[in-house]
């Protein structure tokens, strides 16, 4: 995207380093979220739409509970997913910058899908609470259920209807844009590893119908089954002591639900993962790529381990282990990835350092070290008698005359410890008598002055 390819610049060896670990840690916070958020709206949609269609009032309490724990608040979706996803898409811009590939610009596509998402499930998860409202007014009238609702005044009775509408529809519409967040996402990190190719993917279509990315969108929805299964069965048992309003029934429910979805995705993940990395371009294959893919697997089966122990044996002093194992292997997953697309684009970060720091060399050579010199006293004693910066004087005004420059300090310094009549509409300019430290320091005074940094 073009505004996007404005706001970067070349990075050094040191931002290249700070870049990556960026990028890692924006990514160990994005995925396991989003992980959740996803597999938690499904869950919630699913069980919402099946509890009121059969009236089953612990499958909607289950819903409830599930966007009220995962979801969290739209604050936290926020800061959890739409920002660290901002932070993913700015790292890549900076390291492949001026690269000709839309990998970048299906990140920005996926976080404006992520934004909208995150609005329709927060509206979704709030509809839960004015519902909430309306059974406990209800409750408090003192009136057959039945009678209540046949004495309740049509616009109360309507605007129930709508807020069920509304729940439904909200919840199953996030999970969609989620869905293409995810598909959107998994083409922008799937196509910046396959740097011999970039100039075969310059549209969507070539993109979307590559197998590399959609075995990465398959593995994504894996992968969120997962974390969410996990992430269930840490919040409601584990989490600052678990949810204590669980009686038997509910807590068995939960139980088997989640533990088994999270089996079934944490033994799903290594085989997808097995075709994630099948599908690798040979260019982004190295030996920290299968290290990491190699720790992945074994942390894995380790997590099913653990979920198979919280299912079979009821051994809820696992569940702890389990999601902190999952939220290792999602690191080890990243840094696998990341590891391959350093790799496929190593000699495209090298170029990139090489002309950082021929700009700052640029850049040095025309500044001069003006340390212990005053540039703003040197111009309020000598150059304000005939200078003004927005006003005609003696001279011309600085705001007219400075920009001409181009921030270049030693040009400016120059012409000021030997000045030549430039305009016919004022007098020449005398020689102020500085010495070269001096010039350049009321140089680099003036043109910050100009700039605004002062």
């Amino acid at each position: 995207m073009d505004f996007l390819d404005k706001l970067v610049i070349p990075a050094t060896t040191q931002h290249l380093s700070l870049l990556k670990i960026i990028l890692v840690m924006s990514l160990l916070i994005f995925i396991p979220f989003f992980g959740m958020l996803m597999g938690g709206t499904a869950f919630s949609v699913i069980f919402n739409a099946y509890g009121r269609k059969m009236k089953n009032k612990l499958f909607i309490r289950f819903a409830k509970d599930v966007i009220d724990k995962l979801a969290i608040n739209r604050f936290v979706g926020v800061g959890l997913g739409i920002i660290p996803l901002l932070a993913i898409t700015f790292c890549y811009a900076q390291l492949l910058f001026e690269v000709k590939v839309i990998a970048v610009s299906l990140l920005f596509v996926a976080t404006l899908f992520l934004a909208i998402a995150v609005n329709f499930i927060y509206s979704y998860q709030n509809t839960f609470q004015i519902e909430s409202l309306i059974e406990t007014f209800k409750g408090i009238v003192g009136i057959d259920k039945h009678e209540l609702d046949k004495q309740l005044p049509e616009d109360v009775t309507n605007y129930e209807f709508d807020i069920m509408n509304t729940n439904s529809n909200s919840g199953l519409y996030g999970f969609v844009l989620l869905l293409v967040t995810a598909l959107f996402f998994a083409g922008g990190i799937t196509i910046s590893q396959f740097s011999e190719r970039y100039q075969d993917f310059q549209n969507i279509a070539q993109i979307f119908l590559s197998g590399a990315t959609f075995v990465n969108f398959i593995f994504i929805i894996v992968l969120s089954a997962a974390i969410t299964g996990s992430a269930i069965l840490f919040f409601f048992f584990s989490w600052q002591g678990g949810m204590h309003d669980m009686d038997k029934e509910y807590s068995n429910f939960v139980k088997k639900i989640a533990g088994n979805m999270a089996f079934i995705g944490a033994a799903l993940t290594p085989v997808v993962l097995f075709f994630s990395f099948y599908l690798t371009p040979n260019s982004a294959l190295s030996g920290s790529v299968f290290i990491y893919t190699g720790l992945a697997f074994v942390s894995l089966l380790l997590l099913c381990n653990f979920l198979y122990a919280v299912i079979k044996n009821s051994d809820m002093k696992y569940i702890g282990a389990a999601f902190y194992l999952m939220i290792l292997s999602c690191g080890f997953i990243i840094m696998k990835n990341q590891s391959a697309f350093g790799t496929a684009n190593f000699k495209h970060l090298e170029a990139i350092n090489l002309k950082a720091e021929e700009l700052h060399k640029e850049k040095k050579s025309k500044t001069i070290n003006t340390e212990g010199v005053n540039g703003e006293e040197i111009y309020t004693k000598i150059c304000s008698a005939c200078h003004s910066f927005d006003t005609k004087l003696v001279g011309p005004p600085y705001a007219q005359t400075v920009p001409a420059y181009n921030g270049d300090v030693k040009k400016l310094a120059n012409y000021i410890l030997d000045p030549t009549k430039k305009n016919p509409d004022y007098p020449p300019m005398p020689n102020p008598g500085l010495k070269p430290k001096e010039a350049a320091a009321v140089a680099q005074y003036l043109i910050d002055k100009v700039a605004g940094k002062k």
